[in-house]
């Protein structure tokens, strides 16, 4: 790959400014030798400056037009995109890329997977976008594999997020393939990322809900069951964490997110195997360091609330694989 690789950002008016900055500036962070990574130009519809959805006024480098086939294209999503899924001056240059076949990638942030399917570039392709638009885009883009419990996905040259924060973990999966692992963990360390998610992760969380939900000595539990899976979490064990009777720690569970503690911490631990498969760790692996304990806990859990078996969860949301390189490991 010729170093520095050159990335094109589209803005324009009402765009989400951290659809741009956050992969921005996870681009711009990156060094191979000491020297950049990447060389990023800011492109608008039609060359003239934008304003975003915050507010802030965005100078641009150029016009739409100017994009070479050559270089990466980056679309990032906000309420401006609504106003662009008809315009030609947007969806013929991300079409031509598409069929350019050049050394260019496509890579959509949010909602800006909708102007990538206007333009026809998603047809047949798995692609992911912000969770509030899954009812639109498949009523007006039925061709398209929407994986909308995807954080990111690939299709050869064409790559998607789910929006906002989900932009910088499909930034520094593209720092780590074009630049290396120990790249890819400077730049998160720079921006203090405590993790890179893997593109099979939900969009949303079962402790980010009880963070917001529950009251603070039961969030404190929540935390602990999250950061240590592998324990012997009984409703006994829960109870005395959270220095509360059974009945009373089921009772609040049950009133702030409709499960019981148990049912937290098998959510819990599913939402954590399911992370650990999608960075290609090894199911039995993943059985352990989830909590689940044996592989036989994790494949019915699995199945009584994805719907799938752990292998089959693996096949469609492991780790993505690039063009050419063959399918995802799926080891056992």
């Amino acid at each position: 790959m010729k170093m520095p690789r050159a990335i094109d950002i589209l803005v324009f008016d009402e765009v989400n400014i951290v659809d741009v900055a956050g992969p921005a500036q996870a681009f711009d962070n990156a060094r191979i030798n000491g020297e950049r990574a990447y060389v990023l130009r800011y492109l608008s519809p039609d060359g003239a400056a934008v304003r975003a959805s915050c507010g802030l006024r965005l100078g641009v480098d150029g016009a739409l037009a100017d994009h070479a086939p050559d270089a990466d294209l980056l679309v990032p999503g906000g309420g401006g995109v609504d106003r662009l899924l008809s315009d030609a001056t947007v969806l013929a240059p991300l079409s031509a890329q598409a069929k350019a076949r050049g050394a260019g990638r496509l890579i959509s942030v949010c909602s800006g997977a909708l102007l990538l399917a206007a333009a026809g570039v998603l047809d047949g392709r798995p692609a992911t976008t912000h969770w509030s638009r899954a009812a639109m885009v498949r009523e007006l883009f039925p061709g398209v594999q929407w994986e909308l419990d995807r954080i990111f996905t690939n299709s050869g040259e064409v790559y998607s997020s789910a929006g906002v924060s989900t932009g910088i973990d499909l930034a520094l999966f593209l720092i780590q393939l074009d630049c290396g692992n120990q790249e890819a963990l400077a730049v998160a360390q720079e921006l203090v990322v405590y993790m890179r998610r893997g593109g099979g992760q939900g969009q949303y969380s079962n402790v980010l809900q009880a963070q917001f939900s529950l009251e603070a000595p039961l969030v404190r539990l929540a935390e602990r069951v999250a950061t240590d899976p592998q324990k012997n979490w009984t409703l006994e064990a829960l109870a005395a964490e959270a220095n509360m009777s059974q009945r009373t720690l089921s009772r609040r569970f049950s009133d702030a997110l409709g499960i019981s503690p148990v049912q937290f911490v098998e959510l819990t631990r599913l939402e954590a195997a399911r992370a650990l498969l999608s960075e290609g760790v090894p199911k039995k692996q993943v059985a352990a360091q989830s909590g689940f304990g044996d592989l036989q806990r994790m494949r019915r859990s699995f199945q009584r609330h994805l719907g799938v078996s752990a292998s089959e969860y693996l096949g469609r949301f492991g780790p993505i694989a690039q063009e050419g390189s063959g399918p995802a490991q799926t080891a056992s």
